[in-house]
């Protein structure tokens, strides 16, 4: 008994770490290392080694305010040139009279085929 009580407590041993490198070279790795370090030598030497901080957060609010502000503009001229034409055409459309003319015809050939002329 004293044999499988120290079996469950027993810690486990751990398995080996895998430690997997690999043997072959990434060209395009290499390069975009050398990249970055050619971009952070440029900007450490123009910025001196100091901090400038930026206000990300008071850029974007004003670029989507910028933008919202576009899309109002063009939804309300949208709306100006639909409700303009809107009432160019009842204007014309009460002015000239097309309604008369038209109820007339509708009148005249309701009449024709319920046999009333």
């Amino acid at each position: 008994m004293g044999g499988i009580l120290e079996v469950l407590t027993k810690k486990q041993a751990k398995p080996r770490g895998f430690r997997f490198k690999p043997m072959y070279f990434k060209a395009e790795k290499a390069e975009f290392r050398t990249y970055v370090e050619k971009l952070r030598e440029e900007r450490d030497a123009t910025d001196n080694g100091q901090y400038i901080p930026t206000n990300f957060k008071g850029k974007f609010t004003r670029k989507t305010q910028r933008k919202a502000s576009a899309q109002l503009a063009v939804y309300n001229l949208r709306l100006l040139v639909f409700l303009s034409l809107l009432i160019t055409a009842a204007f014309l459309l009460f002015q000239t009279s097309i309604i008369d003319r038209i109820f007339r015809q509708f009148l005249d050939l309701f009449s024709k085929n319920n046999g009333l002329y």
